[in-house]
């Protein structure tokens, strides 16, 4: 505030602040008490506290009402541009989707961008058209991508690191995709069965299909690879005409093109379902902006 004296800054009580910007705007202590909700004699002590912090008679009297000094002009500007900051810092900032400019960094599986990301954009498209989502793929520095802000969430099919917050957002299981032409004909894979093909693996983290891979690893077996893919779509395409199984989670099958010469075929029940989890760091738990965003996922990931 204008030629407040550094003394003052630790001995002034905030509360007088919104009385006092009453005061100053109705220039009349009864009609301040009345907005205020306070007595007469109550706003009276107001005046004569902020009187004596700010030394200066802020209000004098002409006529029936009060006029404003120089000094009480000046802190009239100053408290309408530092009480909603001050407000702001307590509460706050508000989060307006609509006109949001914000930008989100979002660390992603292949597979949620196939089936999470197109129904984001079009939900985020509707409600917030200013906001920008940028998705990265996922690698393996995400926990240290987010630790240092340059990621501000995950979406991933696994458990939130410790330290990390983290919620389900769905759930899913597998299945196995093979051309028409495939020598299996049946609806659903034995586990021998499944392991007698040669199999095209999505390479989700160094080299390995994760959740596919664990599963067939706590029996203490193995797939035999024929092709590993980067991609699940590509993976799904490479299997036309071949005699490889391409295993892939279930929400998958509901983009696949018309186009595609494949069938659906169960997996081995020995594959385990999963959960789809997002996590975020703890810093931006109660952010407004992020809790609104992480409700968007959430929203759309359980209307699909």
């Amino acid at each position: 505030m204008v030629n407040m004296r550094k003394s003052h800054l630790s001995e002034i009580d905030l509360n007088l602040l919104v009385p006092l910007k009453t005061l100053l705007e109705e220039r009349h202590v009864t009609r301040a008490a009345k907005r205020y909700f306070l007595s007469q004699p109550a706003m009276s002590r107001v005046l004569e506290k902020v009187r004596e912090v700010f030394e200066d008679e802020l209000l004098v009297r002409s006529g029936r009402g009060y006029e404003r000094t120089i000094r009480g002009e000046r802190l009239l500007q100053d408290l309408e541009h530092l009480l909603p900051r001050i407000e702001e810092a307590v509460r706050g900032r508000e989060f307006e989707p609509s006109k949001t400019q914000q930008r989100f960094r979002v660390s992603m599986t292949d597979y949620a961008s196939l089936t999470v990301l197109p129904r984001l954009t079009a939900h985020l498209a509707a409600v917030a058209p200013g906001i920008a989502v940028e998705a990265v793929i996922r690698d393996d520095r995400l926990w240290e991508d987010l630790e240092s802000g340059r990621i501000d969430l995950i979406l991933e099919a696994a458990s939130s690191a410790a330290g990390f917050e983290s919620a389900v957002i769905f759930e899913d299981d597998f299945v196995c995709l093979v051309s028409l032409d495939h020598p299996f004909r049946g609806k659903r894979l034995s586990l021998k069965q499944y392991l007698e093909y040669s199999h095209v693996v999505v390479n989700v983290s160094g080299g390995h299909q994760i959740l596919v891979d664990r599963s067939l690893a706590d029996l203490g077996l193995r797939r035999r690879v024929g092709l590993t893919v980067p991609y699940f779509m590509s993976g799904i395409l490479s299997i036309q005409e071949t005699r490889y199984i391409v295993t892939v989670p279930r929400r998958l099958t509901d983009i696949l093109p018309e186009s595609v010469s494949i069938r659906v075929v169960e997996p081995p029940r020995e594959l385990r379902r999963f959960n789809y989890v997002m996590g975020w760091h703890r810093r931006l738990h109660s952010e407004p902006a992020h809790i609104w965003f992480r409700d968007q996922v959430i929203e759309v990931t359980k209307s699909a």
